[in-house]
């Protein structure tokens, strides 16, 4: 096997690796919706399905959206000690949309938090 086909089979190990799950809503996509003016199926139609949807006793619902994302660490695949050493770091976001109970956003907010575990946890930084 020739260092090409290693260093290829190395990175793709590294990209199997990254685990990502849920709609991550992005600061120009909630630029997007304005309060008073947009409704609930603009939401929907941008974003896709909510990952809940909660309809509450006044007739107004709420959306959220959540998304994760984990990156281990390349020490995590070091044999024997990268159980010991490895971690991952961890990025989330949720995005909670209220609508009055005709369907016009009456608030949108996020909330995101980036989380490091293992040895080197705070080294790494985003690409």
């Amino acid at each position: 096997m020739n260092r090409e086909q290693v260093v290829g089979l190395l990175c793709g190990a590294l990209l199997a690796g990254c685990v990502s799950a849920g709609v991550e809503v992005r600061p120009e996509q909630m630029a997007n919706f304005r309060h008073g003016v947009t409704t609930l199926q603009d939401v929907v139609t941008a974003l896709g399905p909510a990952s809940a949807e909660t309809a509450l006793d006044d007739g107004s619902t709420l959306l959220v959206y959540t998304y994760v994302t984990s990156r281990p660490h390349p020490e995590s695949y070091l044999p024997f000690i990268g159980s010991l050493v490895g971690g991952a770091d961890t990025h989330s976001s949720a995005a909670v949309f209220l609508f009055d109970p005709h369907g016009i956003l009456k608030s949108a907010n996020t909330t995101a938090s980036n989380v490091g575990t293992g040895v080197s946890s705070g080294s790494h930084t985003e690409q």
